[in-house]
Order: C-alpha cells, then structure tokens, then sequence
C-alpha cells in the first residue's frame, strides 16, 4: 500500500514498513490547508496534528485508512471519513506516561517556583528566601477528571508521591479498568462537582468533543477550593480561558498547562494568549506525548493498526463500521506479508523496551 506519514514520527515505523513492502512517503512540510494536493494515490494516511478536513478526504482516491499517531481524533472529521467509507484508528496508551511524566513537572514546577527560581539564577539572582516557600504536595488530594489510560498513569505517579487521588464513577468502564482503579486505590465521587471541591489539585485527561468542550468553565470552578492547582494536558478547548483567568485573578488559583486554545498551527511560531502568559500559569508547547520512549511506542502503534487493517481487522478504530462506498472499503491484501510483518513488529516492540 501506499502510505503517506504527514507529521514527525518515530523513524522505525518507517523501516518496519518498507520491510514489508510498502510505499512509505513521509512529507512534513504538508499543511492542514495543503494536504488536498498531496493525498491522492494515497491509501493509508497518517497523522499526528495535521488536520484531516472533509474537502482533504474528497480529494483523495483512494485513501482506505487514517492512523492518527496519539489517542485523539478531534483534528480528523471523522463523519467525513465514514460518510467515504474510510477508516479512522487511534493509537491510545502508547504515550501514557510520557503525558503522566509532564503533569508532574508542571505541578511540582508550580509548587517549588521552578520557572522563576531558574529564571533568577541565570540573571544572578539568588533568593533563597522567596523560593523557599513552597506548600508540599504529600497527603494533599488529586482529583482526576478522565481515567483513561493516561488518568490512570497519573493515578499511580500521584500515590507515590503520597497523594490521595479521587475520580468520578462512571458507567460502561471496562472490568480491567474498573480493576485498576481499585488496585491503585482511587475514591470514586459521583460528580465532577464534588470532585473538584475535595481536591486541592485538579488534573484532567478527558477527550476533547462536544461533551467536554469548555468542561472546565466559570460554573465548575466555582466549586474549585481557593489557590486550587488545575492542570490540563489534555486540549484546550477543554478550559473556558477568560473564566479561568477570572479565577486566577480573584481566587489564587494556579495552572499548569500544556495546552491552549487557537494554539499555532505550526511547531515553530508566535503565540498570542493571555492564559499563557498569565503569571499564574507555567506553561509548555503542546509536548506531552514528546519523548523518544513515547516516540517509539507511538510508531509501534502506528505499525499495528496498519497491520491490523491489512489483515482485516482494524484495531482502534474510532468509526467501527464506516458506511460510505466513496473511495475505498477494507483492503485485504498483501496477506503473504502478515508472517514477515509480525517478525518486524517483534523486533520493533523489544527495541521499544516494553514501553507502553
């Protein structure tokens, strides 16, 4: 198959590919806007933030499938997709800890003043007294909002840190996750409402969509504790900015994100955000899932679904059974190659070092 890889990946899913037999193009200079002028001929699409519009998906002639290389899918139109019959898989966990690993950094960077300590001593400053005063985080409560793959990797840094850790109980959880909330000892509230209000940090993991759009927003942080942490690795549309920095401003409280609304669509650019620059956030770019480990686990994801739609058995797919008769329906092809390939994503999966 011919697959096109439009944004940075990991070189080994490249590799693992071509050892198959595929045609394996990879074109990081292409945009959201331009992706129309690249994709046809293509049967296999995939992405990490390069939106995926319907007249992209219109462009395309022969496009069977779109890995998105990460767990969401909110920058893929997903009902286009269906509506042509395509197939649209996600990679989720593969990248668990790495986002797990950056909520802790921006939390312990807001309770030991790391960015503006680290900011004075390259101007010579030393302040021992200012940055000496910190809160502490043992025997302090975390609620989590979302306990996915991700909240769950939270859960479990949160516990050794000698934190108590709420969630919300939620119907339709599998048994193996229901398992684990137990094994890690999280107390289940019955609303968002009351889990923010008994916790003194907030940390959410949640897909980004209609339901959760402006989640956290002015009614929710009323029943916030003042001089909360709240901390979003998620997306964020997920946060109504100007409420949050309403609660800032009047109630202390203080915010660790990775993400932001508008955020530029480019890796290397300007942006113009108030929450951003607000002196209550410590902020990053948008990096959570960006560590060589993480990397790595993610392109074994990627190579699995391929090989899972080559086979005919789509894994993670977000559109199970798309009923268009547009572009394509599931090939199943190139069968011979299944054994070859299962050898290759062997050998992929120990350089990985069983990261997960």
């Amino acid at each position: 198959m011919k697959i096109l890889i439009a944004d940075k990946l990991d070189s080994s899913a490249k590799l693992a590919l071509e050892d198959i037999g595929h045609e394996v193009q990879e074109n990081y200079d292409v945009t959201s806007e331009g992706l129309e002028q690249h994709i046809q001929g293509v049967e296999v699409l995939v992405v990490r933030s390069t939106r995926v519009t319907d007249d992209a998906l219109r462009a395309a002639d022969r496009l069977s499938l779109i890995v998105r290389a990460g767990a969401g899918v909110d920058n893929i139109d997903v009902v286009a997709a269906s509506d042509l019959g395509i197939y649209v898989c996600n990679v989720p966990g593969r990248n668990a800890a790495a986002v797990a690993e950056l909520t802790f950094a921006l939390l312990l960077a807001i309770d030991r003043h790391v960015v503006e300590g680290a900011s004075d001593l390259r101007k010579g400053t030393w302040n021992k007294k200012e940055y000496s005063i910190a809160d502490g985080l043992m025997g302090k409560t975390i609620g989590i909002i979302g306990l996915g793959g991700i909240g769950l990797s939270v859960a479990e840094r949160a516990k050794a840190f000698g934190l108590r850790v709420i969630g919300q109980r939620k119907s339709g959880r599998s048994p193996e996750t229901e398992q684990r909330i137990r094994q890690i000892g999280i107390r289940l509230t019955d609303t968002v409402e009351e889990l923010v209000a008994n916790s003194d940090i907030i940390s959410v993991h949640v897909p980004f969509n209609e339901k959760t759009m402006s989640l956290v927003d002015e009614e929710l942080l009323r029943s916030f504790k003042d001089k909360a942490i709240l901390l979003n690795t998620s997306r964020g549309e997920i946060i109504d900015e100007p409420a949050l920095i309403q609660a800032m401003n009047e109630r202390g409280i203080r915010a660790g994100l990775d993400v932001f609304c508008d955020e530029p669509a480019s890796g290397e650019s300007t942006i113009i955000s108030t929450l951003a620059s607000h002196p209550s956030v410590v902020g990053s770019h948008h990096i959570g899932a960006s560590t060589m480990q993480a990397s790595k686990a993610i392109a074994s994801g990627v190579v699995d679904a391929i090989a899972g739609f080559e086979s005919g058995n789509p894994l993670n797919c977000v559109n199970e059974a798309p009923s268009g008769e547009g572009t394509s329906q599931v090939r199943v092809r190139h069968l011979d190659r299944v054994g070859v390939l299962a050898s290759v994503l062997s050998t992929l999966r120990a350089a990985d070092l069983n990261v997960q």
